[in-house]
């Protein structure tokens, strides 16, 4: 007799990253000398995490009503109004005018994703992601009997988009659609920025098959840490304009990000079509995926957007506050880069954000011998190991290179 049902059986949760940073922590605490590149949250380089002080100046002005009832399932439109506002900035009014558009509060970022992909697939049917990828966007898809299908996310130091559409053609072939994520600017985990003509290829692809529906699933968790700034990276977004009606855009906006609120679980899902028949449906389903999955989301922190979004002197505040730490980002990434080369360790094409990736194999094995021989702690990702400059300061950095190195040449 087996009383779980058979969806759930032998599930577990493996090398997960939360698990992995809670041990490194604990080590921390016995020994000061543990490295701890593990989970993507932000430390100075005192060693500290904290919020940003507009978002806790913001909080702490808040009335109760304001943190603590119900928000309603779809957010209100005050919601709709700030995540627009900050998602698009200066390119809202041109994409407004040009699609039909809605939006919805979800759990984090990772509660957009889920909605786009549970709302957008049949039990069987096959999500495309890329390699190497955040290692959740497996599970969402296999938690709900989707198949997933991976392609290799570079071809040399560039977007492999020719990858990326052979898949696309073996899943039409198969299932006469095509649901595909991509993480960009900043990529978990490697670090990559698509350039816009990276992006526009992928659109242009989608349109090229006119009456297959595609749906592309736009992960931007980490737009606001890339080191070109607000502009460039919303100018990007400009080739969106240039999709056909076959297809559907998911942004997957994540405020717990952009606002270092990491475990008060805010994000945005934002549907952008021009056809206003697909963006009502797909609102109507992800209204009913909240109200039947999380409820509702976290009110104060859904306040925080709306007061930072509609009052310029605290946007200002805040601008100030996160050129600081992209510029803190931005030293992290060269200094380690820089010795990286020094010793000829091999990563993945890097421009901005949290995280730097570093292909090699073995890979669980050489992540629990750099525990044992260099007390470093980092996470495995599809035969590669992560490091998140965005936990550690400068001085951990310096010499991180040439540790890793050692362990992966007697390892990998």
């Amino acid at each position: 007799m087996r009383i779980i049902a058979k969806h759930a059986a032998g599930k577990v949760l493996k090398s997960d990253g939360f698990q992995i940073s809670a041990d490194a922590k604990l080590a921390k605490k016995k020994n000061p000398e543990i490295i701890d590149g593990t989970l993507g949250t932000f430390y100075f380089e005192d060693g500290s995490f904290r919020t940003f002080q507009t978002v806790h100046d913001v909080m702490s002005k808040l009335k109760d009503e304001d943190v603590y009832l119900y928000s309603t399932s779809d957010g209100g439109p005050a919601f709709k109004e700030a995540l627009l506002n900050w998602t698009f900035k200066h390119i809202r009014k041109e994409i407004e005018e040009n699609f039909s558009v809605a939006a919805i509060p979800t759990p984090g970022g990772t509660g957009a994703l889920t909605s786009a992909v549970f709302n957008s697939l049949d039990p069987g049917e096959t999500l495309l992601i890329p390699s190497p990828c955040w290692g959740p966007y497996v599970g969402i898809a296999t938690n709900r009997a989707f198949k997933i299908e991976k392609f290799f996310m570079f071809d040399g130091d560039k977007f492999n988009l020719q990858g990326f559409i052979e898949k696309c053609e073996k899943i039409i072939a198969l299932q006469g659609k095509v649901v595909a994520i991509i993480n960009d600017p900043c990529n978990n985990p490697t670090g990559y920025t698509m350039t816009k003509e990276e992006l526009a290829g992928i659109i242009e692809y989608f349109n090229s098959k006119k009456d297959i529906p595609c749906v592309l699933i736009y992960d931007c968790a980490y737009m606001d840490m890339a080191v070109e700034g607000f502009k460039e990276t919303r100018e990007k977004m400009r080739v969106f304009l240039k999709a056909n009606e076959n297809i559907l855009i998911s942004i997957a906006f994540s405020a717990s990000k952009t606002f270092f609120i990491y475990g008060q679980r805010l994000g945005g899902q934002i549907l952008l079509s021009k056809n206003k028949e697909t963006v009502t449906e797909y609102f109507n389903a992800s209204n009913y995926t909240a109200r039947n999955t999380w409820s509702n989301c976290n009110k104060g922190m859904i306040r925080v957007l709306e007061e930072i979004t509609k009052t310029p002197a605290l946007q200002e505040e805040y601008d100030k506050e996160l050129a600081g730490v992209v510029d803190s980002l931005d030293k992290r990434s060269k200094l380690f880069m820089k010795e990286a080369k020094e010793v000829n360790l091999k990563a993945y094409p890097y421009q901005g954000g949290f995280f730097i990736t570093l292909p090699c194999n073995n890979n669980m094995v050489v992540l629990e011998k750099l525990v044992q021989e260099e007390n470093v702690y980092l996470l495995p990702f599809d035969d590669s190991v992560r490091v998140a400059i965005c936990s550690l300061p400068l001085k951990d950095i310096k010499g991180l290179a040439i540790k890793i190195k050692r362990v992966i040449e007697k390892y990998s």
